[in-house]
């Protein structure tokens, strides 16, 4: 897969990849009166969200399976993925409160549905994607934050007690769809009540991704026309996705996804073609760089987009769109250009915010997790006085 075997812990064709669908889904919750709304590829842009789990599962597995073999290797590890989650998560969950409280003040109303005060709880333990509710709460695209902290806790338990068993990974990859098809009433779009299985059966596919790439990067001669062989297959991986995702829906289909960017992640992991380099483009690597922001952020910036319009143009732009099927749904912007730019307005506003949070919460709140790991022990007790 590749002539000399990685050293480096970061995989930057998948950062890129990591960015742009991000902002797919930024695309897919923003409900725009514009072309992009009707694309079949943004309408079923959450399943991107199992590329992340996927992804997810193979950058762990590849700097972390090694280190998990006793107990301060979990520790360690747990605090760290806490680190890397958890002030983001809290900082958002804040910002959705505040705007409650806001709105409470001003308008009389608050805090009902899914921003009742119960769910603020169920948030910061990050239990609110575990069945607890009747649906979405807060920050909605938090979910996944939620199963997947319980996924690395569920990930260093197994290498601790069992190690990473072949038979595990296989086993957990064949069941958890099944269990989902039987589940599941919207194919993988199951977040609140099943979301943890679905995260499952991505992590694993991830796990198995690196258990792949590994065996298959050992050093070995470069062989003439491997960019061009590579280069097309990447075309060919790009092209799949693009064409699975716009057809899968929620169909049954949906539950392939995994193994679709499974495919995906092993083929961009090699960074041998041309479009690989692509991904290591200067925007797309900031892209995916703060991809963690765009993804926990742009969920306010969609909440808040409509009314800061209509605060400053005193227009509701809320109007009826007809779709290609015939059915009709409100959708911002009265025409397809103005909900264009209205789309763009919405990425430009989570980029900008994005930029904000990963400079001042993400990066801070990760740094101190490290330092405080890597304090010094407390001094050793004075030795008692000679009588």
């Amino acid at each position: 897969m590749q002539s000399s075997a990685r050293t480096s812990n970061r995989f930057e064709a998948l950062d890129g990849w990591r960015g742009v669908c991000a902002s797919l889904v930024v695309l897919f919750h923003f409900h725009g009166h514009s072309p992009i709304y009707s694309a079949a590829l943004v309408r079923d842009s959450y399943l991107f969200v199992d590329f992340f789990f996927v992804l997810s599962g193979f950058v762990i597995a590849w700097n972390y399976a090694r280190r998990l073999g006793d107990w301060p290797g979990v520790k360690r590890f747990l605090i760290l993925r806490l680190g890397r989650v958890y002030p983001l998560h809290l900082f958002m969950l804040v910002c959705f409160v505040a705007y409650e409280t806001l709105r409470l003040f001003v308008q009389g109303e608050g805090f009902t549905g899914p921003f009742s005060p119960s769910a603020v709880a169920t948030n910061l333990l990050l239990v609110q994607s575990m069945g607890v509710h009747d649906g979405l709460t807060w920050n909605g695209p938090s979910w996944s934050i939620s199963t997947e902290w319980w996924t690395y806790v569920v990930f260093a338990l197994v290498c601790a007690w069992l190690g990473m068993r072949n038979w595990l990974i296989v086993a957990t990859a064949v069941a958890a769809p099944l269990l989902l098809l039987h589940l599941s009433k919207s194919g993988m779009d199951t977040t609140f009540d099943w979301g943890f299985v679905r995260c499952l059966f991505g992590f694993a596919l991830g796990v198995a991704c690196y258990r792949l790439y590994s065996a298959a990067s050992a050093p070995r001669a470069p062989r003439p026309g491997r960019i061009g062989v590579m280069t097309l297959l990447e075309c060919a991986t790009v092209a799949g996705v693009v064409v699975f995702v716009s057809a899968a829906g929620t169909s049954p289909l949906s539950f392939m996804a995994p193994f679709v960017f499974a495919i995906a992640v092993l083929v961009f992991a090699a960074e041998g073609g041309l479009v690989s380099r692509l991904f290591h483009s200067r925007p797309l690597k900031w892209l995916g760089t703060v991809s963690y922001s765009i993804y926990l952020t742009h969920f306010f910036v969609v909440l808040i987009l409509p009314t800061l319009v209509k605060r400053v143009t005193g227009v509701d732009l809320w109007t009826p769109m007809p779709l290609a099927d015939g059915q009709w749904v409100m959708a911002f912007g009265r025409n397809d250009l103005e909900g264009t730019l209205l789309y763009g307005l919405a990425l430009a506003l989570t980029f900008a915010f994005s930029a904000f949070t990963y400079r001042w919460v993400e990066t801070p709140g990760r740094e101190w997790t490290r330092k405080w790991l890597a304090r010094p022990e407390s001094a050793p007790r004075a030795q008692a006085v000679r009588p």
